[in-house]
């Protein structure tokens, strides 16, 4: 890797990662040689290993961390009234996460970069953070952040997205690093529904690796997913700014061609006919686009036109037709499903 460039920052206090999976592990490398960074584990153990080696062997396996770096077990010292927080752990583990945390938290900022959905409520995360932290200062981190890519030194940007501008210009500052590059977005709610949204598609890309569907057909259902992608953000009224990005379709097209992704691989196991339970296991994360289509292809009885995502669907959760035929004749008949008048919440009280 190159040596690391000086950035320029006055802005105290240091900087707290809950979550020593491979992202916090990643934001970890990316931030430690700029500010102070402390890692919070799971446990001791998980820590004293990470010391023990100077490397994340389960997640990020031969990377080595940089030494100023201060790994050490959830809460294991207060954080700093100046300090800023991260959230790296799984949308599952947040809401659990932020009722540990505030029993520690006293107003520091906190940056959420879990990307996903409480789908049992029906809540965004930062829905979530701001029910448990009351009054906090809020930011999401979003974006087409592929862990592996930056542990790398591979440059690439994100979004960061708040309603203050104060809270939102001090995080950027606390961030800079010479890896990536922040844009400022005011769309916390649209920024976090696009990255809960686009695993869907890395399904249905991930579904044609295993099927072997060839390039073509990728093109084919990348040009009708991310039509449908749009179309549900649209209904959501996600702004179009916002859409378009780089947190919508910008992440959205990262997810679905990288073969890294966790949508992707569940995607290809389930059309070599392993069921979908076991293929969540066997990919060893959460696969966030899964819960997802359960909670978008609803949308089908508003006469929202998702033909493409209601296959998958079909795909995943009643996996007894033929797979490569089911979504073949979807994409070959396309037009064909899509109604002429589509309604929109809009004034709906």
């Amino acid at each position: 890797m190159n040596k690391l460039p000086e950035i320029n920052n006055s802005e105290s206090g240091g900087i707290i990662i809950i979550g020593a999976g491979n992202w916090g592990t990643t934001l970890a490398l990316l931030l430690a040689p700029h500010r102070r960074t402390r890692l919070w584990t799971r446990s001791q153990k998980q820590a004293d290993d990470i010391n023990e080696t100077g490397e994340n062997q389960q997640y990020l396996p031969s990377v080595p961390l940089p030494e100023a770096l201060e790994i050490e077990p959830f809460g294991a010292t207060a954080p700093g009234s100046d300090d800023l927080i991260i959230i790296a752990v799984p949308s599952h583990q947040v809401r659990t996460l932020c009722e540990q945390l505030d029993s520690v938290w006293n107003g520091q900022i906190i940056v959420n970069s879990a990307k996903g959905f409480e789908h049992h409520t029906m809540k965004t995360l930062s829905q979530v953070v701001e029910e448990i932290l009351l009054d906090v200062p809020l930011v999401v981190w979003s974006g087409p952040n592929i862990a592996s890519e930056m542990a790398q030194g591979k440059p690439t940007r994100a979004v960061l997205a708040g309603n203050d501008m104060s809270v939102l210009s001090r995080t950027a500052r606390m961030l800079r690093n010479d890896r990536v590059s922040f844009e400022i977005s005011r769309d916390i709610r649209g920024v976090e529904l696009c990255a809960s949204l686009k695993g869907i598609l890395a399904i249905t890309l991930g579904i044609s690796d295993g099927l072997n569907l060839g390039d073509n057909f990728a093109g084919l259902l990348l040009t009708y997913g991310l039509k449908e992608f749009s179309s549900i953000a649209e209904f959501m009224g996600i702004p179009k700014d916002t859409i378009y990005g780089i947190a919508g379709l910008g992440d959205c097209f990262t997810s679905s061609m990288s073969p890294h992704g966790r949508n992707r691989r569940f995607g290809r196991l389930v059309a070599q006919d392993i069921p979908p339970e076991e293929a969540i296991h066997e990919v060893g994360m959460v696969v966030e686009g899964v819960q997802m289509l359960r909670t978008i292809t609803e949308l089908e009885d508003l006469n929202v036109p998702i033909p493409l995502f209601s296959a998958v669907k079909r795909i995943i959760f009643a996996p007894n037709g033929n797979i490569r035929e089911m979504i073949v004749d979807t994409v070959m008949s396309y037009n064909t499903h899509i109604p002429h008048k589509i309604f929109s919440l809009e004034g709906i009280a």
